[in-house]
């Protein structure tokens, strides 16, 4: 008996727009974006596309136009998005290659705000014009992460904080320190939150939290978790503490389609 083969699902690309959009409305993509349209995904007039609007709703358009701009013409209705509660990364100090992944891989995760601290063992601390400037590449990486998973709301990213502001904005609030020290399972406090409910995780800089740091988070009322008995780098345990608050929570049981994962992949 022959089998039936089926095509493969074709990669959508998605491109920020700097304004909001509306249903309807031709939009002319950058030259930047122009470009990678045309020459690195070659798409051309009638190519289905995704536009992220500046208020982060993701819609989809047509390439009606190719020639000294490349034109798209927005459609009806933006993807419908799941509104759960905020969800804070407090992530502390390390190589700043590796706090790219950080972002990049929160931004694909549908973090709410990432907030960057410097701890008491923390090296090497830049200044206020050095981490501004490292923020605009921070920018960067999201909207490429942006463009990547569909996530039309980029999160927000302030200052470089001490960690006792991490600590006063997270007293009495569903937030959970991870740290080898915690007594209890990253996976059992998160159990307790609903996927509306506010939370914020806190990872430690790469040369860990000193004791003093870790007994003001627990005076605090912040839950002093771990990941298990395996050591972990800053970053991914980043990535795996969110991931758990997402799945225990029930965030991540919203299904849609992700193109990215059929037929080819985006090649930004």
């Amino acid at each position: 008996m022959q089998r039936e083969t089926r095509a493969p699902m074709r990669h959508v690309p998605r491109y920020v727009a700097r304004t909001r959009i509306s249903a309807g409305e031709h939009i002319a993509l950058s030259e930047q974006d122009a470009r990678h349209l045309i020459r690195i995904v070659r798409r051309g007039v009638g190519d289905e596309i995704e536009i992220i609007s500046s208020d982060g709703q993701v819609w989809p358009a047509i390439v009606t136009a190719t020639g000294d701009s490349v034109i798209a013409e927005i459609g009806t209705t933006p993807r419908p998005v799941h509104a759960d509660g905020a969800l804070t990364l407090f992530q502390g100090l390390c190589e700043w290659g590796r706090l790219d992944t950080v972002v990049e891989k929160g931004v694909e995760l549908g973090l709410s705000r990432i907030a960057f601290f410097a701890g008491t063992r923390s090296q090497r601390i830049p200044d206020a014009a050095a981490f501004r400037r490292r923020r605009e590449r921070f920018g960067r990486v999201m909207e490429a992460a942006s463009r990547q998973s569909g996530r039309g709301q980029l999160p927000e990213c302030g200052d470089l904080l001490r960690f006792d502001e991490v600590v006063a904005a997270c007293a009495g609030t569903n937030a959970i320190l991870l740290d080898p020290r915690g007594t209890q399972a990253c996976a059992d406090v998160a159990a307790r939150y609903d996927a509306d409910d506010p939370i914020a995780v806190i990872i430690g800089p790469d040369t860990g939290l000193s004791e003093h740091e870790v007994s003001a988070a627990r005076d605090a009322g912040i839950a002093v978790c771990h990941l298990g008995d395996t050591t972990l780098r800053a970053e991914t345990a980043a990535i795996v503490a969110v991931s758990v608050v997402l799945a225990v929570t029930g965030r991540m049981s919203h299904a849609r389609v992700n193109t990215h994962l059929q037929g080819d992949a985006p090649d930004d």
